[in-house]
């Protein structure tokens, strides 16, 4: 909202103590709350945190993973509850004991709050990992959260340190994120009917949002998968193909397995499954002049065909074309319209949203399939060799002179399916398997997709941004043949690309190393040929150690800025490691 004034905040909870830090969105502090001691006042006195709420007052407050934890200890503080129930509740939300915090959930939810970690990344990163993909410091304070006695004043200084830094570094996050993610929320949420009887919509997610604007109540599910007969006649179909989706037809909305059947055809091993249509070529890793013909909009595009929505299509699809439109006069609101688009042919499999219809997902999914299936044939059969399939694309070179033939096949492929095809061109393309491959395009446009090499252009911050350094190495040896070494020495004084951030999952007692040392639970570490290297292990609950895969053996910690390494780096790294791996990883493409 363009007039609303943002505060972050963040709380800490110890066993007799409890701390909140509000600052303002230039990193200022505006207040800092401990509770009043236990035993120094009678249970039922202030808690220490009234100020709080005049504070708070008219304002939107934002945190890290608040919705889940800081709103629900907050309103256990504003409703003037002691130290003792604070702890309590602190203990049952990271306990998981959903019963004893549905009343505090209830409170929570008429608070004013925004949660940066809302719809993050899949991998829910928690903000020490986020801090260490930028290279910040991810020292912990060494003080127990359930240490036997009330903090001394140094101690409460050293909270109130790392408190305030995690604020800051909300902050940053919230920045990194106001333009893609919560100024395009906003915008959602002025397109929501009736906006004014929902409570609190801004803690909605994007998903429901969505839903809720096309839709006010729940459409009738489909009863079987619904084709228009030129597509359900599609040729040359495996027969198995068909088996595999009557059976789906058959679960509708129970538990359905998830089958994928594989067959070779056209030169390639082209897989149907629930995740679309996936191939690649059976013989060849690197192709030249490259023809990508990609599907536009093809999710929004079959749902409108098939009138998925009900009396909800007419409006989706007038949102489908005003995005066009948008696109250069409005971004926001166009990537608003985007939001909605993209996120129906994931409600409709969502069985808890107003648009789940799974036969009506199964139907867009088939649909989708066989018309790449079938664009796939056509171009094989006037001559083309394919190169790749991927959900809504076909990739393939022109190796026996039929020219622009490709040109016919779109024109009668997008009238029999209603649908559009764009071009790209690429001089080369390289590929380890369908889901991985690395291309230039004509302009020299290096594009990048797979879990090899999709950080070569740019950090990950919000997921696995480990060892950018590897991705660069191995996309510059495929594209343009640079030794492996030479591309691994050239960036040492990025020192950031060469670290790994190693957290241990809940179900651990923590991190050891090998001579049972123990460290923080979110630790940066870079491969080193230091003798005082250590390698860290994942403790269970018996006592047994765990290797964090695909990790050095000679580890270097180091958990402060990166920048402070940076003098040193060179003199200490191992870059011998990031080297074998990189030539690993480069045999799977050769």
């Amino acid at each position: 909202m363009s007039n609303e004034r943002l505060l972050f905040y963040d709380i800490e909870c110890f066993r007799f103590d409890s701390l909140v830090v509000i600052k303002d969105i230039d990193n200022n502090i505006i207040g800092v709350w401990w509770n009043n001691p236990p035993g120094q006042y009678p249970e039922d006195s202030p808690n220490g945190f009234e100020g709080v709420e005049r504070v708070i007052a008219d304002c939107t407050l934002v945190g890290y993973n608040n919705h889940h934890y800081d709103d629900l200890v907050l309103s256990a503080m504003l409703s003037g509850e002691p130290q003792s129930r604070i702890k309590a509740l602190n203990d049952a939300i990271i306990g998981g004991r959903e019963e004893e915090t549905l009343a505090y959930k209830r409170r929570a939810s008429n608070l004013n709050t925004l949660d940066v970690m809302q719809q993050i990344d899949v991998s829910m990163p928690s903000l020490k990992q986020i801090e260490g993909n930028m290279g910040r410091s991810i020292i912990e304070s060494e003080i127990d959260f359930d240490i036997d006695r009330p903090l001394t004043e140094s101690e409460k200084q050293t909270v109130l340190q790392y408190c305030a830094y995690d604020v800051e570094n909300t902050i940053r996050i919230y920045k990194l994120r106001e333009k893609s993610y919560f100024q395009v929320k906003d915008a959602l949420l002025e397109m929501l009917p009736e906006r004014s009887k929902l409570k609190n919509p801004r803690k909605l997610n994007t998903t429901t949002l969505s839903a809720d604007i096309l839709l006010e109540k729940p459409l009738p599910k489909w009863a079987e998968m619904r084709l228009p007969n030129n597509v359900r006649n599609t040729p040359k179909i495996p027969e198995k193909v068909w088996e595999m989706w009557h059976s789906q037809e058959l679960t509708n909305d129970k538990e359905a397995k998830d089958e994928k059947i594989t067959v070779r055809e056209f030169g390639c091993d082209i897989t149907f499954a629930s995740g679309g249509l996936h191939g690649v070529a059976v013989q060849g890793k690197e192709f030249r002049g490259v023809k990508l013909l990609d599907v536009g909009s093809m999710y929004p595009s079959i749902v409108v065909n098939l009138e998925a929505l009900g009396p909800g299509t007419e409006a989706y699809n007038s949102m489908r074309m005003e995005r066009l439109l948008l696109k250069k006069t409005n971004k926001v609101k166009a990537d608003a319209f985007k939001i909605i688009l993209n996120s129906v042919y994931g409600n409709l499999k969502n069985r808890y949203s107003i648009l789940n219809n799974p036969l009506a997902s199964l139907s867009v999914c088939a649909y989708g399939q066989l018309a790449l299936f079938d664009l796939s044939r056509r171009l094989y059969e006037v001559g083309y060799t394919l190169v790749n399939l991927n959900t809504d694309g076909v990739a393939f070179v022109d190796y026996r002179g039929v020219g622009n033939a490709w040109e016919d096949v779109q024109g009668e492929w997008e009238k029999t399916y209603d649908l559009s095809l764009e071009l790209d061109e690429f001089d080369r393309w390289i590929q380890k398997d369908v889901n991985n491959y690395v291309a230039v395009g004509k302009d020299g446009h290096i594009k990048t997709k797979g879990g090899d090499c999709n950080k070569y252009h740019e950090d990950k911050l919000f997921s696995n941004n480990n060892a950018r350094i590897i991705h660069k190495a191995l996309v510059d040896n495929l594209l343009f043949d640079i030794p492996v070494s030479k591309t691994v020495r050239e960036h040492l004084d990025e020192p950031a690309l060469y670290q790994y951030i190693l957290k241990a999952g809940r179900t651990y007692l923590g991190v050891v190393d090998q001579e049972g040392n123990e460290y923080q639970n979110v630790n940066r570490i870079f491969a080193t040929k230091s003798d005082t290297g250590v390698r860290l292990y994942k403790k269970r609950a018996d006592g047994g150690l765990v290797n964090f895969p695909d990790m050095p053996d000679n580890m270097l910690v180091w958990d402060g800025e990166v920048s402070d390494l940076a003098p040193t780096f060179r003199e200490v790294v191992d870059i011998s490691h990031y080297c074998k791996v990189t030539e690993k990883k480069l045999e799977g493409w050769r």
